[in-house]
């Protein structure tokens, strides 16, 4: 399972765009490998397949039109693939059972598609023109530093992750009328893992 959150906010003139932050809870499958390098390091990596979306508020912030401001939300979905980093550290006098790990995790967003947004009469000057520009604003690759904790049970490997941006923005700068409005968000992450060891090894004493 993995939760995700995305915070930022963007002034485009007279136009007003924020991230909505919480994307509630999804699934997430792949695969992993993992080398040991000793009895007490070992490197993990993978590919998990997950999707996501940013949710976000579009108004305008002029004082001089009759019905502002009139908010309008509209989102970008996109469908990402994930290739974790990881250094684990097997905690002493668990015999292999419990470790902390922490490294860095690229996602790469496969697609970045807007959902439907609408023209409002009454939406004021600018705010249907940012909605569609919305959609490019969403960066093809994130990088996130990860860390967290798990534990071989049997065959049963289980991990929780934190996640949080190790680049500055998750979005890309947002281009309309011309211009190029920088776009400073946060994103990260909390990711719950049950996998299943095919070559299970029991470890063995020096």
């Amino acid at each position: 399972m993995i939760n995700q959150g995305d915070a930022g906010r963007v002034l485009l003139d007279s136009v007003q765009v924020e991230l909505q932050g919480g994307g509630g809870l999804s699934g997430y499958f792949g695969g992993y490998v993992s080398y040991r390098i000793n009895r007490a390091f070992s490197i993990s990596s993978g590919i998990n397949y997950y999707d996501d979306g940013i949710s976000y508020l579009v108004y305008n912030t002029r004082k001089d039109c009759q019905f502002c401001p009139i908010v309008k939300a509209g989102g970008v979905a996109h469908a990402s693939i994930e290739v974790p980093l990881l250094v684990e550290f097997n905690i002493p006098l668990t015999e292999g059972k419990l470790f902390i790990m922490a490294g860095v995790s690229p996602s790469i967003r496969l697609q970045r598609k807007g959902g439907a947004y609408y023209f409002h009469k009454d939406a004021g000057q600018g705010v249907s023109d940012v909605l569609p520009a919305m959609r490019t604003a969403v960066k093809p690759v994130v990088w996130d530093s990860s860390v967290g904790v798990g534990a071989n049970i049997w065959r049963l490997r289980l991990e929780a992750r934190y996640q949080a941006n190790l680049t500055r923005s998750a979005n890309n700068a947002v281009k309309v009328w011309g211009k190029s409005y920088d776009f400073m968000s946060s994103h990260a992450n909390m990711r719950l893992g049950l996998g299943y060891n095919l070559n299970w090894k029991k470890m063995q004493g020096d």
